[in-house]
């Protein structure tokens, strides 16, 4: 059971991976200004906004989530360095992700409120809530990459590890220190 529910896991990463990805380099434009940011992000609202979309997106994340926590607690006490940060990091990405979209649909339907890049600006420009959310969202994109790193690493397990797989998880959280000082307007 344990083998085909880390089947289904990484199936599903790959999907999400897609959207990951567009996420992400969508919030690395913010670098070029936040005109760019926004019509950047409009132009791929068109495809993950439109509702079977979204609805898919939010079942995929809803469905790693689970099949992830149900691998932490099967797997029992991890054994090495890239066990334990894959158990950390993936841990960490389902805390991001419950808040995340919780937060994200609770504004959009209670408040009417665009979550684009004021929504999240807000909360990392003042005390105190940069407080909690800058280091939020970098560790909540640096997890994503260790993650990847991780899951890397154990495709070619017992091979020693690449640059690739030491370097990924400092790649997240240069690209996570970058996205959350764009949204404060540095």
């Amino acid at each position: 059971m344990t083998s085909k529910l880390k089947k289904i896991h990484r199936t599903n990463a790959l999907f999400l991976l897609a959207f990951i990805l567009l996420h992400m380099i969508n919030h690395l434009t913010i670098v070029l200004g936040i005109e760019t940011h926004l019509a950047v992000m409009e132009s791929l609202r068109v495809v993950y906004r439109f509702l079977p979309v979204e609805i898919l997106l939010f079942a995929l994340f809803a469905v790693q989530i689970l099949i992830g926590l149900v691998l932490v607690f099967k797997s029992g006490r991890p054994k090495g360095n890239w066990a334990w940060l894959q158990v950390l990091s993936g841990c960490y990405i389902a805390f991001f992700l419950l808040q995340h979209m919780i937060a994200a649909i609770a504004t959009r339907i209670a408040y009417d409120l665009d979550t684009n890049s004021y929504w999240a600006a807000a909360v990392v420009s003042k005390a105190p809530f940069i407080w909690y959310f800058a280091p939020y969202y970098i560790l909540g994109i640096a997890a994503i990459f260790a993650h990847l790193a991780c899951a890397l690493r154990f495709r070619s397990w017992p091979a020693p590890a690449t640059k690739v797989h030491l370097l990924l998880p400092w790649a997240g959280l240069v690209v996570g220190l970058i996205v959350v000082a764009g949204l404060m307007g540095i």
